[in-house]
């Protein structure tokens, strides 16, 4: 298999060959084992079908063809085949754990955000990181694993403005004020992210515990400051707190569904949560 002059495909019109006959064939014809041709597909985000696909369209059938994706950063449009043997022009980085999960993060969020959760596949991620997929297993097991992290991360943003705007009130409902305006601001800027990693049925089973722990200890600490500010009692307090925090939460929802302005959500919700709390609070003395 060795080949007298190069051969220069482009990305769709390698991905056109190996939909239009078996890898093997497609290597061939370029000087290629087909193990060789497919590291070079899965460099490049060329998907290729299966064996399994081979065998439905001599049956007879039409099998759907996975479709192209974008190509992976600083990639060619071109990929030139050659006999003669070339250094590898795929930049190799040797980075140490810590920041080889910050940047399989990085990579996995701007694909979510810019083409959706399907888009960020571990193969696809690792090729982008300039890893192997196998590779990437090393630092996530799977990709839900890796998508509650980043879930995980988009919380504790959430939790960290609002803590900062805790330090700076001075009474119970400029405390509302400035919390709820912080949530609603973080989630307009950064909360589609945080919706779709949500819409993930795997995401939200890996998460649900351990945040619904954290919700209740909240909910629980608003509560208690209630009855120790106003002496309301105990049931009331919790009542309230449920109402008014998943009032704040289903405006979050709307507004990272791009369903209302963060500026009009944060009226209604800042009027329902002031005036509620204050005739809560009223009826409570």
């Amino acid at each position: 298999m060795t080949l007298r002059t190069s051969t220069a495909l482009s990305r769709k019109e390698l991905y056109r060959r190996v939909w239009s006959e078996p890898l093997g064939v497609v290597a061939k014809d370029v000087g290629l084992s087909g193990s060789a041709l497919a590291k070079i597909c899965n460099r490049l985000l060329v998907p290729y079908p299966t064996r399994g696909y081979w065998v439905k369209v001599a049956a007879g059938q039409k099998p759907p063809r996975e479709p192209l994706p974008a190509a992976p950063e600083k990639a060619s449009n071109d990929v030139v085949f050659s006999a003669k043997r070339v250094s590898s022009r795929r930049s190799r980085t040797r980075l140490d754990p810590s920041a080889r999960r910050e940047q399989l993060l990085k990579v996995a969020e701007e694909l979510i955000t810019q083409q959706g959760l399907h888009a960020a596949t571990m193969k696809r991620i690792a090729a982008i990181a300039g890893i192997s997929e196998t590779q990437s297993y090393n630092y996530f097991r799977s990709r839900e694993e890796l998508f509650g992290e980043l879930a995980r991360r988009e919380f504790a943003r959430i939790r960290d403005a609002r803590q900062a705007e805790v330090v700076r009130s001075d009474d119970h409902y400029e405390l509302i004020t400035r919390t709820t305006r912080a949530y609603l601001r973080h989630i307009g800027q950064r909360g589609r992210l945080l919706q779709i990693l949500l819409s993930s049925p795997g995401v939200r089973a890996l998460l649900r515990a351990e945040n619904r722990q954290k919700q209740h200890t909240e909910v629980r600490s608003h509560a208690q400051n209630l009855v120790g500010l106003y002496g309301i009692s105990k049931s009331l307090a919790l009542g309230t707190t449920v109402v008014l925090t998943t009032l704040c939460l289903r405006a979050g929802k709307v507004i990272a569904d791009g369903k209302i302005s963060e500026e009009a959500a944060e009226r209604l919700c800042l009027t329902l949560v002031l005036q509620g709390s204050r005739d809560l609070v009223s009826r409570g003395s």
